[in-house]
């Protein structure tokens, strides 16, 4: 008579476990389910949306120059490196096929007087001042500087008038490191070994 309630626990014991593993499964995939960070270029369409929000109004037809980003504590002098290698760039990037598609003339002040060709690309744009032509007119400037922090970038935009070097708008908005490094679990950055969580 032991033998089937042995058999009758041994089943129990089988049927709990295995609901336990399924349950644990269920709770992982729960976890691993997180959304996605927004891109870097997404983090400059809602800056470039808050700019838009907040401008006083512009001239019909006004014509922008969107420059770079330096670091705020060296202005003209450093964009940001190590990991935040190609922020500056990326954000003028993006910001000047956002400030096109909300409807402002962007002056593009890089472009070559003739087109340059090499046995892999072909080339326009440049910023050697000797390749450039000569003269652009701009009623506008979107400019900004890049502060960082533990975790973050902030990413400080102004959209200024050339006229009377009068800020027309202003937006702010921090990018979380992790949006430029992704999420594997163990990187270099900056020369020291960084774990992610597990």
């Amino acid at each position: 008579m032991q033998f089937p309630a042995v058999i009758a626990a041994l089943a129990l014991s089988v049927l709990l476990s295995g609901c336990a593993g399924i349950m644990k499964t269920q709770q992982q995939k729960k976890v691993e389910q997180t959304p996605p960070l927004p891109t870097l270029h997404q983090y400059m369409g809602q800056l470039a949306a808050a700019l838009g929000e907040h401008s006083r109004p512009l001239k019909p037809g006004a014509t922008v120059a969107v420059t770079s980003f330096y670091l705020a504590d060296q202005l003209g002098n450093a964009v940001a490196s190590n990991q935040g290698s190609g922020l500056s760039t990326q954000v003028q990037e993006s910001l000047i096929s956002y400030v096109t598609q909300m409807g402002l003339e962007v002056v593009e002040f890089r472009l070559q007087r003739t087109l340059t060709l090499s046995d892999s690309a072909d080339n326009l744009l440049n910023r050697d001042i000797a390749l450039l032509r000569e003269r652009h007119k701009f009623d506008l400037a979107l400019t900004g500087t890049i502060s960082e922090s533990h975790n973050h970038y902030t990413i400080n935009a102004r959209l200024i008038t050339m006229l009377d070097s009068r800020t027309a708008s202003a937006a702010t908005i921090s990018v979380p490191k992790a949006v430029l490094w992704g999420n594997e679990k163990a990187q270099m950055r900056d020369g020291k070994l960084h774990r992610g969580q597990y």
